[in-house]
């Protein structure tokens, strides 16, 4: 089951609707918000809060998820992505049960992360980090390029999508 989520635009002075300061996504249900930084990633935030008390000049004007994910695709034309491919450990014709992207913050510390999803979104992944310490015991992760990734995409949205 995947989480519901509304969309925000932070808007102010020379920053409207289609070019927000940033944008929040909100769990439905409650108040804990995520911000798209700069690296387009989402981050837990306290931005709303801090619009919500009056304490930052900027208001927040809904959009659609569809509005937000465009606004999150400009954003990641900047991102150098590396690409791989997630495959069953005894799988020994690496067919991929997933694909992982992931990408340097520009403040240089840590590793982005993200794995896509059968609802069309890439989302938050631990999946190295959980096979380097040995609690993902089936998968591997091999190398792979961005065309090759997109063309899995492709047809997984294919199969996936009535």
């Amino acid at each position: 089951m995947s989480l519901a989520y509304r969309y925000l635009a932070v808007v102010g002075d020379g920053h409207d609707v289609k070019d927000p300061v940033t944008v929040l996504r909100v769990i439905d249900g409650s108040s804990v918000a995520l911000q798209l930084n700069d690296d387009a990633a989402w981050v837990r935030s306290a931005l709303l809060a801090r619009i919500e008390a009056g304490e930052t000049p900027y208001r927040l004007r809904s959009i659609s998820p569809r509005a937000a994910a465009r606004i999150r695709k400009r954003r990641e034309r900047r991102i150098n992505f590396k690409f791989f491919l997630l495959v069953r450990d005894d799988d020994p014709t690496d067919t991929p049960v997933g694909v992982l992207r992931e990408w340097e913050p520009s403040g240089g510390s840590g590793l982005y992360a993200e794995t896509y999803n059968r609802e069309g979104e890439w989302t938050s992944s631990n999946v190295r980090l959980n096979i380097e310490r040995g609690s993902n015991i089936w998968a591997r992760i091999v190398p792979s390029d961005a065309s090759t990734v997109h063309q899995i995409i492709e047809s997984w949205n294919r199969r996936w999508k009535p």
